[in-house]
């Protein structure tokens, strides 16, 4: 029993994946995953939070993810051999221990539940135009339908991938040059309508729209030349993704009133409706579903990364490390991300499915920073095409902000990190008990 389990490992781990992604593609893959369904849901509950000054915490929030990104970057380009981003970087730092598990874990469902909001946002935008819909089951046929495209390869995907993505920031573009037919800077008065505090507090729950760049280092087994590739895909993710939140936040505020906008759940296409009429709702509407898909697409091929990596290393059971013979895609860890997603889908709460992706890059983003400073230490040698400037103050302060941002998560995210935290530990638990008895 022990031998054909061994022999069936091995066999899955002899396919290897396929580097068929160059810059652009990846560059794309990151920016439509972060620039997905959660721009399109959350910017109406966000101003109506924080007001106008969320435009502050947009900023704080590319400042933290600027300081992630740079660990991320260093790590991505010094260890490119691994499928799964952060699972193959506390890996390498922790070997096959509690960290790296953990790391995985929680990567997978901030990635999963960014494909739940995604199909979501995208149902939600579909009923826009066309009011019969309903939203739950078009957004679960949503998943269904990427699932087969991503067990295609990552070819196929990255190719939708690039298409998807340039509609979107053209869109997302024609909205913020739009908004000046209506700019209102009175919009903006007062700055802090709910105090300062507020605007620091909302990071948590904006946060979720920058976290597009782990994407990129989930599918580094798959990019070219990856340790150039990797940083420099990284960066031009970061500037586009903040220049495009920044516009549509001053957009969105200046362009009409909050009452047009405020606790909708397609506040970007009512706001374009009122400043350029029908031809606008029309045009972020087909933005917001192209994004949306963009972000299930990018998500989905990440979150299958993840669970393939985990299975691969033994901390997930070894069938989620399979690779299919033919297309060359992890094929059972996809099966089981879709059907998580799909349970998140069916909670039916955004601001819940939001604040877990939070949760989870969060606390992976934590592993990653932890990951890379002991690897300063033990591999001290290690070839790092890039290095984190300053160290180690950058990786303390990317720690310190995220801290903070758990500690500002809601009741419920906490409570759910707990939940799946023994949920995950006991699935590690059980994997190896198994492994222990085929030996």
């Amino acid at each position: 029993m022990s031998n054909a389990n061994d022999v069936q490992a091995s066999n899955a781990r002899e396919i290897p994946l396929k580097r068929a992604l160059g810059l652009i593609q990846i560059t794309f893959l990151g920016v439509g995953t972060a620039i997905g369904g959660v721009i399109f849901a959350i910017m109406g509950r966000a101003v109506s939070a924080a007001g106008p000054g969320i435009i502050v915490t947009f900023l704080i929030g590319a400042v933290f993810a600027f300081f992630m990104g740079i660990c991320y970057a260093e790590l991505g380009a010094a260890v490119p051999g691994g499928a799964g981003g952060a699972v193959s970087f506390v890996r390498r730092a922790y070997g096959d221990r509690l960290p790296t598990f953990l790391a995985g874990w929680f990567s997978w469902v901030g990635s999963l539940t960014d494909c739940s909001i995604g199909s979501l946002v995208f149902a939600f935008s579909v009923q826009y135009l066309v009011g019969w819909v309903e939203p739950f089951t078009l957004a679960t046929l949503t998943l269904v339908f990427f699932a087969l495209i991503n067990f295609r390869g990552a070819r196929a995907m990255s190719i939708v991938q690039f298409a998807v993505t340039a509609v979107l920031v053209l869109s997302l573009c024609s909205y913020i040059f739009g908004s000046s037919l209506n700019f209102e800077v009175r919009n903006f008065q007062p700055m802090f309508p709910n105090g300062l505090l507020t605007v620091f507090l909302m990071v948590s729950y904006i946060f979720p729209t920058f976290a597009g760049y782990e994407t990129i280092t989930q599918l580094s087994e798959e990019v070219k030349t990856a340790g150039k590739t990797i940083p420099r895909a990284l960066w031009l993710t970061l500037i586009l993704i903040t220049f495009l939140f920044v516009g549509s936040a001053v957009a969105t505020i200046a362009g009409a009133p909050p009452r047009i906008y405020l606790n909708s759940n397609t506040p970007l296409q009512d706001v374009a409706n009122y400043f350029m009429g029908p031809v606008g709702g029309l045009i972020i509407s087909v933005g917001s579903i192209v994004a949306t898909l963009s972000t299930i697409n990018g998500s989905m091929a990440g979150g299958t990364r993840i669970a393939y990596a985990l299975g691969r290393s033994r901390l997930l059971p070894s069938v989620f490390g399979k690779v299919h013979p033919k297309h060359r895609s992890p094929y059972n860890s996809l099966a089981l991300t879709v059907l998580v997603s799909i349970l998140f889908v069916w909670t039916g709460s955004v601001d819940f499915i939001v604040y877990a992706i939070a949760l989870g890059y969060t606390v992976t983003a934590i592993m990653v920073a932890l990951a890379l400073m002991r690897l300063r230490k033990t591999e001290p040698h290690l070839y790092r095409p890039f290095k984190v400037p300053l160290y180690p103050l950058i990786p303390i302060l990317a720690i310190g902000f995220l801290v903070f941002m758990l500690a500002t998560l809601s009741l419920q995210s906490i409570a759910l990190g707990l939940l799946l935290g023994l949920v995950g530990i006991g699935l590690l638990k059980l994997t190896k008990r198994q492994q222990k008895a085929h030996k």
